[in-house]
Parts: structure tokens; C-alpha cells; sequence
């Protein structure tokens, strides 16, 4: 498995690198950016936008440990089909099905939607239960299209449990 770049992020999994490469020419029906051998653009279409993405809006997530979480990034695609952007999830600039085997934390299916005309798209990040390693792990939502990527670093905070939650003393 190689890792190739695409825009300035690089792919480390052909087949993401097999769905990203067929985004150049999908983006409104047309052609819409070109890439040179070294991965840097060389021109972007009028017809797309980059990617914007919309939540989560800060970068802390407060969690609790031992309880489940999930995590949700939605985004602009910038293009006026569901076929021209995609979306994923990495921890620690990995992606989520090498780093968590175990099957702890799962991505959850795309969704798209539209608001005042303009696509949106989703994903969730899903924890079965979180744990302190999570609390020292960067996550990062990015979505790419033919016109470039956005990208969000989240890191989980530590929820403080007040003492009304722990029950009465005994």
C-alpha cells in the first residue's frame, strides 16, 4: 500500500485514492481541476467550491469516560452533486478501521442533505465507550472535493462529573 497525495493532504489507502482520483471529473457533470504529477493544483473550476465545514464549530468535545460518544462533522460540499465529495474521520493522521480494530470507534454511513439549495454532507463518529487513550488523541473530520479540503482537529475534554451525579453518600 502506498500513500499518494491528493491537494496537500496525502491518501494512504488505494482505495480511498481510487474513489478521490474520479472526484476531478464528477464535480458538476464536468472536468473541474487538475492535478500534476506532484500533487499540486494547477487550476480550480468556477463551478465548485472547497468544502466548508459547518460542526462541529469548536475544537474541545467534552466526554465521559466509560460512556458512550458520538462525534458528528457536516460540512458544505461546495458542488452541486452527492458524487463529488467525500468525507471521513482519522485519529492521530490515521484512519479509523486501522487504528481501532477492535471496533470500539466506527464511522458511520454519509448523509446528505440540503440547505436553502446548497448540499451538505455527514458523518458521525461513533465511540462504544470512551477511554483515558481517547482523551490524548487528535480527531480530524475531512472532506475533500475536485476544488480542494477542509479539515477539523477535535480532541475530547474530560467531563466533570458534579458531586449531584455521583448519588448520596453512604
Amino acid at each position: 500500500m502506498t500513500a499518494k497525495r491528493f491537494g496537500k493532504h496525502w491518501i494512504g489507502q488505494d482505495i480511498t485514492w481510487s474513489v478521490a482520483m474520479p472526484l476531478l471529473m464528477l464535480c458538476n457533470g464536468t472536468v473541474t481541476a487538475h492535478f500534476s504529477g506532484d500533487g499540486d493544483e494547477n487550476q480550480r473550476s468556477a463551478g465548485s467550491a472547497l468544502p466548508t465545514i459547518t460542526i462541529p464549530t469548536g475544537r474541545r468535545v467534552s466526554a465521559e469516560l466509560g460512556k458512550s460518544l458520538e462525534l458528528t462533522c457536516q460540512a458544505f460540499t461546495g458542488c452541486s452533486d452527492k458524487f463529488s465529495t467525500i468525507i471521513y474521520w482519522l485519529a492521530n493522521q490515521q484512519f479509523i478501521e486501522d487504528l481501532f480494530q477492535d471496533g470500539r470507534v466506527k464511522e458511520g454511513k454519509e448523509e446528505f442533505l440540503t440547505d436553502n439549495g446548497k448540499m451538505l454532507i455527514k458523518k458521525h463518529l461513533k465511540f462504544a465507550k470512551v477511554i483515558p487513550e481517547d482523551f490524548k488523541t487528535n480527531f480530524t473530520c475531512a472532506v475533500m472535493n475536485p476544488a480542494g479540503s477542509s479539515e477539523k482537529n477535535i480532541i475530547l475534554v474530560r467531563k466533570k462529573v458534579s458531586l449531584s451525579q455521583t448519588g448520596p453518600v453512604r
